[in-house]
């Protein structure tokens, strides 16, 4: 797979062992990227410290603050603990993720083109909803003198788990049990032992159809849809917020605006809906 930019979120353990993986698809030449961005508020994360001893080339940081990339019993006689780090194309940005999202989305917005479209996001599996941020920055944008406010959903997909949260953000999931960090989502559910025959974009889809059909239709669904890609890491692409932004702009004149924000996998989501304009 070739990708431009590839950016994930956090230096600690998750964004530790997302790096590992891309690290290890690199060498074994199932991945060529031009960049890995890691971000992290913490300037002396885990992850933060490996890269500083690739940029070294010191091995022996990689190896205390790295994943191991191979097997115990294939390491070398010669302390070369992790090759697969070595010349890996890695630069770390201190930031918190809002902060990076802002500046960068937009950057990239601007400068959209052939090269972005080869960009993706490896979220965090804890991180907020963050793209509600930024798809409500982008309408407050667009939209000038135009008050963006969080409201409560009007859509709810069909799944066994929901959680609603103080800041309005909705939580679904077709799981009811703890799915594994490494999961793929593959087509057979490794805890069902069944077909996987659901997925969250669909059911945000038929959600929104509902919505519609009882008078609160949405002017935009800004679906973020991370997949699995390779060596158990998921990610989305960039062209999914470039897409958002031009349906925002294309709309921005309109009396009222109604934007359904889903950042979600096959299994899990996290919706929010925004409103800007007239009378929620």
């Amino acid at each position: 797979m070739i990708y431009g930019t590839i950016v994930v979120c956090g230096g600690g353990c998750y964004g530790g062992y997302y790096v590992r993986q891309l690290a290890r698809a690199r060498a074994a030449g199932a991945l060529t990227v031009d960049e890995i961005v890691v971000v992290d508020q913490n300037a002396e994360c885990t992850v933060a410290r490996l890269i500083d001893g690739i940029a070294r080339h010191d091995t022996e940081a990689i190896a205390a603050y790295g994943w191991r990339t191979q097997r115990a019993d294939a390491v070398s006689d010669r302390g070369e603990l992790e090759p697969g780090y070595l010349g890996l194309p890695i630069r770390f940005v201190a930031a918190a993720w809002a902060e990076f999202f802002d500046s960068w989305f937009a950057s990239t917005i601007v400068s959209a083109g052939a090269a972005t479209s080869r960009d993706a996001v490896v979220p965090s599996p804890l991180m907020p909803h963050l793209l509600a941020d930024w798809v409500a920055a982008r309408m407050e944008m667009h939209r000038p003198g135009s008050a963006v406010a969080r409201v409560a959903g009007s859509a709810t997909p069909d799944t066994p788990w929901q959680r609603a949260a103080p800041d309005l953000a909705h939580y679904a999931s077709f799981a009811t049990w703890m799915c594994p960090i490494n999961c793929i989502e593959p087509a057979r559910c490794p805890e069902t032992r069944g077909p996987r025959d659901w997925t969250m974009p669909a059911a945000v889809s038929l959600a929104a159809q509902r919505a519609a059909g009882q008078g609160t239709p949405y002017d935009v669904l800004a679906l973020f849809h991370t997949t699995h890609r390779l060596f158990g890491v998921g990610m989305f692409d960039v062209t999914h917020a470039v897409r958002v932004d031009a349906e925002i702009a294309r709309l921005a004149a309109q009396p009222s605006l109604r934007v359904l924000v889903a950042s979600v996998s096959h299994c899990h989501g996290a919706l929010a809906e925004l409103w800007s304009g007239g009378a929620a």
